[in-house]
């Protein structure tokens, strides 16, 4: 195809609009003449892989037509943290907190670390599991593990893969879990990834 047909394509395309966005997401952007995925990602401060799983309606996100319209991934900014509260019943002095920032092996990380007492404590269970739901896209999770003391912080690093990004309102939580049976307990702590960072939450 040559140069004068692609440009005559790109004329008679018809502008791809999806039907609606995923939650927690910055807004719609309209492409203009010149853009690429990578540049707007550059633009928008987001990964390509999140742009592309954001907008499904694009199959292919290196051919993008002027009057497309995108929707724009929630930015969250990195560092970023936030508090694990207690849900129900819980010894004095449970809680937590998250910390997300970007992964050792690239893509982005979500680490856990909580005072809490023997998931035994619960019922007919011997582990913590932490999870992060993300809006639109699903829950990701990891087990904790234990330091000596009594009662024992716990912490693991939940390493998100490359094409699922932490959006505003994703929500993360700690809950006791049955490693033998699969037997999952109620969230004992919870919390919520806002859009600001650290300092100003």
């Amino acid at each position: 195809m040559n140069k004068q047909m692609d440009e005559s394509f790109a004329i008679n395309q018809l502008p791809r609009v999806p039907e609606n966005c995923p939650p927690a997401f910055l807004g719609r952007y309209t492409v203009l003449p010149g853009d690429t995925f990578y540049r707007l990602t550059q633009i928008f401060r987001v990964r390509f892989e999140a742009l592309a799983v954001n907008n499904p309606h694009i199959p292919n996100p290196n051919i993008l037509f002027p009057g497309d319209v995108l929707c724009v991934p929630g930015l969250i900014r990195f560092p970023t943290c936030a508090l694990l509260q207690p849900r129900g019943r819980v010894p004095f002095g449970t809680g937590g907190v998250v910390y997300v920032n970007f992964g050792p092996r690239g893509g982005q990380a979500v680490s856990f670390m909580a005072t809490l007492p023997q998931p035994t404590l619960f019922g007919n269970f011997d582990m913590y599991l932490g999870e992060i739901f993300i809006p639109g896209i699903g829950g990701f999770g990891n087990q904790l593990f234990a330091t000596p003391e009594d009662p024992p912080t716990w912490s693991t690093r939940i390493e998100l893969p490359t094409v699922a990004s932490v959006a505003p309102n994703s929500r993360v939580v700690i809950r006791p879990m049955n490693s033998i049976n699969g037997a999952m307990g109620t969230s004992i702590l919870e919390g919520f990834i806002l859009a600001g960072n650290c300092q100003t939450q």
